[in-house]
């Protein structure tokens, strides 16, 4: 397994690989298949250069035998009442983490979310997010695998309002915390 950032050239490789997530997971994602069949792919080719571009956002391909397995991506802010909002510097979120059922349970989730939280740790964040649609049970208990732990709070699922979003959290590994000496 080869775990690589998102290029600016991989336009169609993400709308592949979403298209995938969504065919595979309707109800764990704020875009539906529909709405990412109709994108044009302008928008996915301006979704690549914005992941490869790693300044406020970035995004992880894992490759297996030139086939891609898995996904994430990263901002720097928090996800709230429907949109990002940058203005919480010290929160990276992971979003739209997905790894295909064949490749389940091998590592691939665990290595795209260090993944993130290695590029978090580069935007000195102190804290890592994730949503997760609360019944998505085995997503939840991956999550609090790496050491999430539920955050409380809850909104509605934009491609769903009838299914919750549950947000979890936890220090990024070697940050400072609050009064904590710098060396």
């Amino acid at each position: 397994m080869v775990i690589r950032s998102v290029d600016k050239s991989d336009g169609p490789l993400l709308r592949e690989v979403h298209l995938r997530m969504y065919a595979d997971s309707p109800s764990a994602f704020g875009e539906s298949l529909a709405e990412a069949q109709a994108m044009p792919m302008e928008r996915w080719q301006g979704r690549a250069r914005k992941l490869a571009d790693g300044a406020e956002t970035v995004g992880f391909l894992a490759t297996e035998d030139s086939r891609t397995i898995g996904f994430i991506a990263g901002f720097v802010g928090q996800y709230r009442n429907g949109s990002t909002h940058s203005d919480v510097n010290d929160t990276v979120t992971m979003t739209r983490a997905w790894v295909d059922p064949q490749a389940r349970r091998k590592g691939v989730g665990r290595a795209l979310a260090e993944a993130v939280e290695s590029w978090a740790g580069d935007k000195d964040a102190r804290v890592l997010e994730v949503q997760v649609t609360e019944n998505n049970a085995s997503a939840v208990a991956f999550y609090k695998e790496l050491g999430f732990a539920d955050s409380g709070r809850r909104e509605p699922l934009l491609s769903n309002p009838t299914l919750q979003i549950q947000f979890l959290s936890r220090p990024v590994k070697g940050a400072l915390r609050p009064g904590q000496p710098t060396a």
